[in-house]
Order: C-alpha cells, then sequence, then structure tokens
C-alpha cells in the first residue's frame, strides 16, 4: 500500500475533507429521490443534476456524530459516540425504523452493548446504516487495517448488531481508507483479502464481472442487471457494492456519485457511501463547486463538516507525526 510519506500534506488534507464533504453532498443529492425507481429519478432531475434540496439526512448527521467523537477522544470510545448520536438526533432527518428504536433504548438507559441485540426479534439489523456513517472511521485508521476493521465492527454494534450489517461497515471504511490512499487499481484486491462473509465475496465476485463487461454502463438494460445483481436497496449487502462499483467505474467525483444515485432506491445512502469513498479519492477540489455551496449551512452544515475533516487531519497526521 502507499504509505503516508507519498502524498504531501495538503493534498492529503483535501482527501480528508473530500471524504467527510463529499458524503454529505452524495447524501444531499440522492435525498429527494429516496425510494423512487431508475426512472422516476430520471424524471426528477432531468438531465440536471444539482442538489434539489440543501439538506443532508441522518447519513450525515450520525456521520458527524462518528467524526466528533474520534476527534474529542483521540480514537473510538462507544459509549461516547453513542451519546453523540442521542444529542445530534433529529428525527426529521429521515432515521430508519431499526436506529430509531434503538435510540430510544439507549435514551432510556439501557447500554450500547445492548441495545441493538433487541431489534428485529433480537437479530439486530444488517441495514446499511453503519456503513452510511462509517468514512471518519476509514479516515482515521486508515494505516492500520487490522484496527479499522475490528473499530467498524465495534462502531457498528451501537445501532447495528447483525454481522451483515457490520461487516458492510468495515467494507466501507477500509474502501475510504484505500480510496485516501489512492489505491484505487489494487482496491478489490485488498477488500478480497478482507472480507469473511460469503455474502460479501459474491458481491466482490460481481463487481469486478460488471467492471469487465464491454458495455455501456449508461445502458437502462445494464443498469437493470446491475440493480439486480448488486442492489440498491437499504440491505448493507444490497448498497454497499454498489457504491464502491460506482466509485471504481467512473473517473471522476460527480460521475460516480451521479451514478450512484440514478440507480434509484436507497439513493441517499448509496449516494453518500459513493461520496465518501470518492471524496477520499479525489479530494474535495473534485466535488462541483455549485454542489458545494448548495450544501446546507448552520451550526453544523458544510463549514462545519469540512472543519470536522480538518481535525480528524490534524490529530492522526500532523499530531501523530509528533
Amino acid at each position: 500500500m502507499t504509505g503516508k510519506g507519498n502524498n504531501s500534506s495538503s493534498r492529503l488534507k483535501s482527501r480528508f475533507r473530500g471524504a467527510l464533504i463529499g458524503s454529505a453532498v452524495g447524501d444531499a443529492l440522492g435525498a429527494p429521490v429516496e425510494g423512487c425507481t431508475m426512472e422516476e429519478v430520471s424524471s426528477f432531475f432531468g438531465g440536471r443534476w444539482e442538489l434539489k434540496s440543501a439538506h443532508y439526512t441522518d447519513d450525515t448527521e450520525m456521520m458527524i456524530g462518528v467524526a466528533e467523537s474520534l476527534i474529542e477522544r483521540r480514537g473510538f470510545d462507544a459509549a461516547d459516540m453513542a451519546c453523540k448520536f442521542l444529542r445530534n438526533y433529529h428525527a426529521w432527518r429521515h432515521y430508519g425504523p431499526g436506529t430509531r428504536a434503538v435510540l430510544e433504548r439507549l435514551k432510556a438507559g439501557e447500554s450500547w452493548e445492548e441495545a441493538s441485540t433487541k431489534v428485529f426479534n433480537g437479530e439486530g439489523s444488517y441495514g446499511n446504516g453503519a456503513a452510511m456513517r462509517i468514512a471518519p472511521i476509514g479516515l482515521f485508521y486508515y494505516d492500520d487495517p487490522d484496527t479499522l476493521w475490528e473499530v467498524a465492527y465495534k462502531a457498528s454494534h451501537i445501532t447495528h448488531s447483525h454481522v451483515l450489517g457490520k461487516e458492510g461497515a468495515a467494507i466501507q471504511a477500509y474502501s475510504v481508507a484505500l480510496a485516501l490512499r489512492g489505491e484505487r487499481g489494487g482496491m478489490l484486491t485488498y477488500l478480497g483479502a478482507r472480507i469473511k462473509e460469503e455474502r460479501y465475496r459474491d458481491k466482490l465476485a460481481k463487481i469486478e464481472q460488471f467492471m469487465g463487461m464491454d458495455a455501456d454502463p449508461g445502458a437502462n438494460s445494464y443498469k437493470k442487471a446491475l440493480i439486480e445483481e448488486l442492489g440498491n436497496g437499504e440491505a448493507a449487502f444490497n448498497s454497499v457494492p454498489t457504491a464502491i462499483y460506482s466509485f471504481l467505474r467512473f473517473y471522476s467525483f460527480s460521475d460516480s456519485v451521479i451514478y450512484a444515485v440514478s440507480l434509484g432506491g436507497d439513493t441517499d445512502t448509496i449516494g453518500a457511501m459513493t461520496g465518501a469513498i470518492s471524496g477520499a479519492y479525489y479530494g474535495e477540489e473534485a466535488i462541483p463547486p455549485e454542489w458545494l455551496r448548495a450544501l446546507e449551512g448552520g451550526m453544523r452544515g458544510r463549514r462545519y463538516i469540512e472543519w470536522l475533516g480538518d481535525e480528524l487531519y490534524r490529530i492522526k497526521i500532523i499530531h501523530d507525526s509528533y
């Protein structure tokens, strides 16, 4: 893997920022068409891919909590991260029912170790609610894959105790880390060496198959086949692989994020995850300025999210170098 010495400080800082603000932009782009079909998404945007709403969703609000906790605690602290989720929680950001139920349990005083194990008949959630927020962990532990994987699992457990939810979040976090290090060509190989769950190994093989096809990825028939095989739903295994594919298949931030959203389904989350990986690879300057300008402001708006990226960079890169 590429060592940190091969990245200039300004370039690496831009990538830290890009991962977080890219996630927020992808979230906001996809939010108005969440749950829509591919055809409905196309009709809604009409070829003009702009942020129709400035507001991000629970994806970004929870990502902010992850970043805040890592910064304040200088690393992972599950109890503190759970508190950050509760402090930031605004129901109008469209939280999923499983996460809402867990947050209510946490609010009532239940421990973070137990709360997530009580939902979905005690099986826990395998949704993408942990993967959508995991980008800061991918940044903070980008140079330590073993710790990254372990922390991603633990951070996911706060709301998503099912192994498929945890594994999806770990895969997303590692993808962000690999993108930050410039490992585009070897991303699938590195992921393949880490993935344990067969469901995800099958999806990885399908990504490779689609990458090898000599076909127009924008054709409706191609997109429908992609949705059938990789998915565009709320389950982590039906969305994390799609975000990785959307990043790998194109060569600009906007093309990747637009493609992810164009598939329909869980557009805000797949857009957010694609934006996080793409932003970590290309840096903040690759994000269309009009998208950045349109993103909501306020206390935890665009400028604050950029600051979180700067602080993660400062703690991880500047502080660790002394």
